[in-house]
């Protein structure tokens, strides 16, 4: 399978298996794949961007 093929697969699946294979799946790869600056960074802010929009939804965007 091409990576593109494998993106849309993945975009494919339900909410559900989607966050399956993040939480068991990318475990496995980590190490690996996640070795540069880029990578931790990318992660980093997708990451700091759920807990700010968690925060603004508990406290209604400051209301």
């Amino acid at each position: 399978m091409t990576f593109e093929e494998i993106k849309q697969a993945v975009l494919g699946l339900s909410p559900d298996d989607q966050k399956r294979l993040i939480i068991e799946v990318v475990p496995e790869i980590w190490k690996e794949a996640c070795q540069d600056d880029q990578c931790l960074l990318k992660v980093r802010s997708l990451v700091d961007e759920d807990t700010v929009k968690r925060y603004r939804d508990q406290h209604m965007n400051g209301i």
